[in-house]
């Protein structure tokens, strides 16, 4: 289906000239500013005050599309980290773990098409993540607690003129609570599914009253991994149909389930019997001092404490390709197929002395290993025996034959440091000077047999430093809004790749990955009422430079590609190392950016408003890090530097309307955009290697709809549906796709709805609530790979609150997942060998207990 941009033009237009007699004859009363609570006394929808332009006012009054979600509804919801907002916003899809990870703190974010798929220190996201206005840099640890906060603000389109770097796609504002200045304390402890153990809380202390307070929040989550490993009791047979070029009945010897105890000194062993389990604390204290009505001083700590299994991964498929086949051949120890390999592809009886050279490398961080040629006839081969399925023939993603790696340990903590001061009644200055700290490892058994196939296991440690000035005001009697801004960024750390493929067949080892960036950026962005109260126009722009540096390390301990393809010395980086693939030394790239906004937006009364915009944005280049086999000219053989990727650039034209209808009961937007994606930077297989380059161009065009009514004043209802026509308009030439494709992570369609109703009764309110959340086929991979796309399904989770009647105590029960839908929510396979897929949860239950004083 294609949904053209004046084609949505049309369908604004004709919406707004069906609404306006309705808009231009609603009245309202004005709603305080911060107001907290979902409804106004006269039983309207309270307003949403927002911070997008760095400066609070209305959502309704700013001119871009924005889901905002607040702490109430949230709670409502059930909804407790930031990867489960993303059924809240419609053209947008977050996720808990990515394709090739493992960790369920990783956060995979993709706004209206834009994102990124991948955790790599090389790679950027593409949704910026901001939390009390500081730039969280990596994915990993970006799935947030959403702990004692005010709202989380959806920016959907380019944001790169206010919130800088790595916007392109948009950005997810979180902004937590100030303390209050008496004492206050709340808390609710959860259980449910999986013995489920949740415990959150928060207390505000004044320590000098009406000068110092603050407040500390905390919260515990415990519960088990719902996919269980169990015992391999299938056929040990060698099957001859998986083995290469045997073309008859050939009876290999029998085979055990012996595990090699091939492992990588970073993978420190499977520690969970189940994975998909949570274990994390998180911590945050915030201090507010106000010596003085123009003086505000916030300081704000927090900190991430994750130990858990990791996520879970299922096996769907396995082909018989290049290494897998050829481990399989070798483990047999038959001369006969050894004879019928070589012929097939014509290396002879080299195939033999392959076998016999694989984990051969006495440096290899695993130790000396034995070929795979002294082993034959220990292992089993590698097959769709290990494919689990139910009763109805599907994959069963609760059972898992895994025995490898299993587990997710991140600490990650920061330092937030704000000042404000008013200069004038009219001008204010603001610094944001912001330390943070993460520390991670993780490993999963991706390939799903009782002995090693694949079994990565990573570790990254990074160090982010941030300082933002902000100078902002008002001129001309009000009716110039502006803000004035300089940026610094520098970020450092090392990641470390321990990637072991068929019992060390391949044995990638990344050691110390060696990344340091620094971005400057100067900004400005202005709101400026040409006619007061009616005509505004809104000018943004932002100057970035980047410095990027990379010393990569990677290395294959036994040498696999260049054993089969036969490559000579001179071919790698270091001639008298054949196992270091990685180019030697330091390697730079620059980057500088122009991005800009402008916009207009015009107000029909109070209630209505038109707006048009035209945003740009970018995000930097890198490099590829994961190869296995050296980069080199197969013409001359000559060894080649690093392989680079350059920046993306967007550039997103939108026009919507913002409305409050019937007395403020009913809030309806409406956007259509169109998006110019320039340079995409697409993460795909070449061989064995998970490669990045600028894989072409792409136009993304779509609509979005966004409604929130309160019926009655006991009935709530919130709604929203978002339209994406996401296609390559041109790909670059090398690169593995045919442009055909759909974008990774973005469906065509996302719906939303959820209800509530209030009862009073004399034993207090009773609240039950039902949502429903559809998202249209969804593909997991850049390749669009069938066997791990997620087809179209619609999820309903369903609770019921009770509040007694002076609102200190509540309980809530609810459901997730009510008829226990499971697809996939992310999948990866490497040279159409291995498929597997992290499959969504199953159905639980939820029992909360909350108490505020």
């Amino acid at each position: 289906m294609k949904f053209g941009f004046k084609n949505s033009a049309s369908a604004l237009t004709m919406a707004l000239g069906l609404l306006a007699p309705q808009m231009a004859h609603a009245q309202s009363d004005e709603v305080p500013a911060g107001q907290a609570v979902e409804q106004t006394q006269q039983g309207g929808l309270a307003e949403i005050v927002v911070t997008a332009q760095r400066r609070s006012e209305s959502a309704q009054d700013v001119p871009i599309a924005i889901t905002a979600v607040t702490a109430d509804a949230l709670q409502a919801k059930g909804l407790t980290d930031i990867s489960q907002i993303g059924g809240q916003a419609p053209n947008v899809t977050l996720k808990n773990t990515a394709a090739f990870g493992g960790s369920s703190s990783i956060l995979v974010s993709y706004i209206r098409g834009i994102g990124q798929n991948d955790f790599a220190f090389n790679l950027e996201p593409g949704v910026g993540i901001y939390v009390d206005g500081v730039y969280l840099a990596r994915n990993i640890g970006a799935n947030v607690d959403l702990l004692d906060i005010e709202r989380v603000e959806v920016l959907k389109g380019p944001q790169g003129t206010l919130f800088g770097r790595n916007t392109i796609g948009g950005a997810l504002n979180i902004v937590t609570r100030d303390p209050r200045d008496q004492f206050y304390a709340t808390g609710e402890i959860t259980t449910g599914s999986y013995d489920r153990v949740d415990v959150r809380g928060a207390i505000d202390i004044p320590i000098v009253p009406g000068l110092i307070t603050s407040s500390i929040a905390f919260s515990t989550k415990h519960r088990d991994g719902w996919q269980k490993r169990i015992p391999y009791d299938g056929p040990t047979d060698m099957n001859p149909i998986y083995l290469l070029a045997t073309g008859g009945a050939f009876g290999g010897p029998e085979t055990t389930n012996t595990d090699d105890n091939f492992a990588f000194p970073i993978v420190d062993g499977p520690e969970h019997s189940t994975s998909g389990g949570e274990n994390k604390t998180s911590v945050r204290a915030k201090i507010l001092i106000e010596p003085s009505a123009d003086f505000r001083v916030r300081v704000i700590g927090d900190y991430l404490h994750v130990n858990q299994s990791a996520a879970p991964f299922s096996i769907v498929n396995v082909n018989q390709e290049l290494y897998v086949a050829l481990y399989n051949t070798c483990i047999t120890g038959d001369p006969a197929v050894y004879a019928g390999v070589g012929a097939l592809t014509g290396l002879g009886g080299g195939v033999a002395n392959l076998c016999n050279s694989m984990r051969g490398n006495a440096a290899s961080p695993a130790g000396s290993q034995p070929s795979l040629f002294d082993e034959a006839g220990q292992h089993l081969p590698y097959d769709n025996r290990y494919v689990i399925r139910d009763s109805d023939g599907d994959v069963n993603p609760d059972r898992s034959y895994a025995t490898g790696a299993n587990f997710d340990k991140v600490k990650n903590w920061g330092l937030n440091l704000q000042f404000e001061y008013d200069l004038s009644d009219a001008l204010q200055v603001k610094s944001i000077t912001a330390y943070r700290k993460l520390d991670s490892t993780f490993g999963a058994d991706i390939g799903g047999a009782p002995f090693l196939t694949l079994a990565p296991s990573f570790e990254t440690n990074e160090k982010q430093f941030s300082q933002e000035f902000q100078l902002s005001g008002e001129a001309m009697d009000g009716n110039w809004n502006f803000l004035l801004g300089a940026y610094y960024f520098h970020e450092m750390g090392t990641l470390t790749d321990q990637v072991p493929f068929m019992s060390g067949l391949i044995q990638i080892n990344s050691p110390d990955n060696d990344f340091d960036t620094k971005s400057y950026a100067v900004f400005m962005h202005n709101n400026i009422d040409v006619i007061p109260d009616k005509l505004g126009i809104t000018l943004g722009a932002r100057y970035t430079w980047e410095n990027k540096k990379f010393t990569g390390a990677q290395r294959d301990e036994n040498n696999f590609g260049g054993k089969v393809l036969g490559l000579p010395p001179f071919v790698y980086p270091d001639p008298t190392d054949t196992y270091r693939l990685y180019p030697l030394g330091e390697n730079q790239q620059k980057f500088n950016n122009f991005s800009y906004r402008i916009g207009a937006e015009y107000h029909l009364d109070r209630n209505v408003m038109l707006y048009a915009s035209y945003a740009t944005a970018f995000k930097g280049g890198g490099w590829t890090t994961r190869l296995t086999v050296p980069n080199f000219d197969t013409t001359t053989f000559a060894p080649l530097p690093a392989p680079t990727f350059g920046p993306e650039k967007a550039k997103t034209s939108e026009i919507g309307i913002k409305s409050s209808l019937l007395n403020r009961r009913i809030r309806l937007n409406l956007a259509a955009f169109n998006t110019n994606y320039d340079d995409i930077q697409l993460t795909f297989q070449n061989g064995s290697s998970p490669v990045t380059a600028n894989g072409g161009d792409g136009k993304i065009q779509g609509i979005e709809a966004e409604l929130n009514a309160a019926l009655t004043d006991a009935w709530t209802l919130d709604a929203s549906g978002g339209y994406l026509d996401a296609h390559y308009t041109d790909v670059a030439p090398g690169v593995p796709l045919t442009g055909d494709e759909a974008f990774v992570n973005t469906p065509e369609w996302t719906l939303q709805a959820g209800t509530a109703y209030k009862i009073e009764t004399g034993a207090g309110t009773f609240t039950p609530r039902i949502d429903w959340n559809y998202a249209s086929k969804v593909y997991n991979d850049e390749a669009n790979t069938e066997l791990l796309a997620a087809d179209g399904r619609s999820i309903f989770n369903g609770s019921l609150t009770w509040a007694e009647n002076s609102g200190r105590f509540e309980v809530q029960a609810g459901v997730s997942n009510i008829f226990d839908k499971r697809y996939i929510q992310s999948g990866y396979t490497n040279a159409l060998a291995i498929y597997s897929a992290t499959y969504s949860r199953p159905r639980e239950w939820f029992l909360t207990l909350r108490y505020r004083n």
